[in-house]
């Protein structure tokens, strides 16, 4: 079973931030209402196991501050549903 998922276009949102000159992740989560490790693990490879898809609060808040289209900052990406591809943890034989 297939899921999407909404993705964050990095470079795009750097962009913004330099244009709007936000000079930090930290001044940028705290006008997005979010924590900065949120911006960071967002903005992660999308490989890296500790990335993170944006919720609700980042995208809203990327939409009112930097303005724009949605498909500016963000795409949608379908992905296998984590639930049915995680790997059970082997059993340990003593």
């Amino acid at each position: 079973m297939k899921k999407f998922v909404v993705r964050l276009r990095v470079k795009e949102l750097m962009k913004a931030q330099i244009d709007k000159d936000i000079a930090s992740d930290k001044e940028l989560a705290d006008l997005l209402n979010v924590n900065v490790t949120q911006i960071w693990r967002i903005k992660l490879p999308v490989e890296d196991p500790r990335n993170n898809v944006p919720g609700n609060q980042f995208i809203a808040g990327v939409m009112e501050i930097f303005g724009g289209r949605f498909d500016e900052y963000f795409y949608i990406e379908e992905v296998d549903d984590p639930r049915k591809t995680k790997q059970k943890p082997e059993k340990v034989t003593v």
